[in-house]
């Protein structure tokens, strides 16, 4: 085993036990060994317990993780990110990456893609909502709705009748 696998594996053991500083500092330090997707995606995940860690950085070891590795549990983790920091559509060219790679968990990317814009959107856009932005909102969240249960409009329409 090298120097930086050894630490990536403490950097997930520290991340399990919720030192989120000790797992960031061994996944950096991980990536000064040798750069992994895995020490990325660590590193990101780790940065998410600690406040002073830019959310820029954070989406940057995502997509280093990405770049290395096209898995679809990456782009999940990089697209609930970016709903929670309001980068919408970021987060929906990766949830649709994800749906796009992994088509047997296809429906549960999309629904996560309507939820959390449905909740988080207001919120981070509430300037928008006085101009009708909530309805705006709302279409896109069932479209993702509807896409996630492989229903069109006409039979959604129908089946609401």
């Amino acid at each position: 085993m090298t120097d930086s696998e050894q630490l990536i594996r403490d950097g997930e053991r520290l991340l399990n036990d919720f030192d989120h500083e000790g797992a960031y500092k061994a996944f950096k330090k991980a990536l000064k060994e040798e750069e992994s997707p895995q020490a990325y995606f660590g590193k990101a995940e780790a940065a998410l317990g600690i406040p002073t860690v830019d959310s820029d950085e954070i989406v940057q070891d995502y997509e280093k993780a990405i770049e290395m590795d096209e898995n679809p549990f990456y782009h999940q983790a990089l697209a609930e990110f970016c709903i929670e920091v309001g980068k919408f559509e970021k987060a929906e060219e990766h949830y649709n990456k994800a749906a796009e790679l992994d088509p047997e968990n296809k429906p549960s990317y999309l629904a996560d893609m309507a939820v959390g814009y449905r909740f988080k959107a207001p919120i981070m856009m509430e300037k928008f909502l006085a101009q009708g932005g909530e309805e705006i909102i709302l279409r896109k969240s069932l479209y993702y709705m509807l896409k996630a249960l492989e229903i069109d409009r006409d039979k959604a329409s129908e089946l609401l009748s």
